[in-house]
């Protein structure tokens, strides 16, 4: 990668941060790409530079968000040399731990939410993310019953995932509103559970 395109992706990034920090003070409707450009101590016209508008600058951060959940739930999973049992726990640890429960990360998921329903592209993000909760769960769930002798159908190993997904969806937006009522590894130690209890296995 060249200098300059590494210096490109870099300012792209700062301005899809100074987004996200933005969203986070002044909520979704309050964000122009005005407070954009002082949040990142830039000009107008370096945003636009970047991206066309406010819309595109809207989609950019909310994938870059919902990446930056993901990150953290992929890293966990990533090593195929361990049991699957083993892993699916650790996906349900990185998903209910710091960053991803936290009370800024649920607070701009929150202002994103409603625009995902009127604006196609924004849907189509969201949409995409699901997926990708089930392109880490299901296989984790099939390998974690194959591992105790039993095969699943995949619409059992669906519902499973959809069940599981609840839980840690359920979980973490508590978790976000009032993490001080936690002790520490709390949450985690219930969505395993909960887990385990719906999959009837130990995990």
């Amino acid at each position: 990668m060249s200098t300059n395109r590494r210096e490109g992706n870099n300012r792209r990034q700062e301005l899809i941060d100074a987004t996200l920090n933005c969203i986070e003070n002044e909520g979704l409707q309050g964000t122009t790409v005005r407070k954009v450009a002082d949040y990142a101590g830039v000009t107008n016209g370096l945003i636009r530079f970047y991206f066309s508008g406010k819309d595109e600058l809207m989609r950019a951060a909310y994938a870059a968000l919902l990446d930056q959940i993901y990150s953290h739930a992929r890293i966990a999973v990533d090593d195929d040399t361990v049991k699957p049992q083993v892993r699916l726990r650790n996906f349900i640890s990185a998903t209910l731990s710091y960053p991803i429960v936290a009370p800024r990360t649920v607070l701009l998921w929150a202002n994103f939410l409603p625009v995902t329903y009127i604006d196609t592209e924004m849907s189509i993000i969201r949409n995409e993310a699901y997926v990708e909760t089930t392109n880490i769960l299901e296989p984790l769930i099939r390998d974690s019953f194959l591992d105790n002798g039993i095969a699943l159908d995949d619409k059992k190993v669906k519902n499973y995932a959809i069940q599981v997904n609840a839980i840690i969806d359920g979980l973490w937006i508590e978790g976000s509103l009032a993490g001080n009522k936690f002790q520490r590894n709390e949450l985690v130690n219930l969505g395993i559970e909960a887990t385990a209890a719906i999959l009837s296995l130990k995990i």
